[in-house]
């Protein structure tokens, strides 16, 4: 699936775990364009900044990149074992936040491999 859309970069924020927020503007675009671009939502996507056309390397650059995309199915580890820490945390009807919940959990699942790490 590719779409193809005219945008400006609009701002560029840092986050605390590192990563980058990007906002872009478009202008205004018709209905179908816009429910392909709302069909990307909440998916890993990749991003080709140009601000000229896009060449055929690029495009097969992309089409390659999209190819491995797609041999990682869902989501990755960290984000699976966040969400099966969210249901224990519910299941077990913690008094901890799940935040305070998740940060001990974490801790303790490093600890243990820490401490294989000092047997071995």
């Amino acid at each position: 699936m590719n779409l193809t859309i005219p945008a400006g970069l609009e701002a560029i924020a840092t986050r605390a775990d590192g990563t980058l927020k990007l906002t872009f503007g478009t202008p205004e675009i018709d209905s179908n364009k816009c429910a392909e671009l709302f069909a990307y939502r909440r998916k890993e996507v990749l991003l080709l900044l140009s601000t000229g056309d896009i060449s055929n390397k690029q495009k097969d650059v992309l089409e390659q990149t999209t190819k491995e995309l797609k041999d990682i199915k869902g989501k990755s580890h960290s984000q699976r074992l966040r969400e099966a820490l969210y249901l224990l945390h519910e299941q077990e009807d913690s008094m901890l936040t799940f935040k305070e919940y998740y940060k001990q959990k974490m801790d303790n699942l490093i600890t243990m491999v820490l401490e294989r790490l000092d047997d071995a």
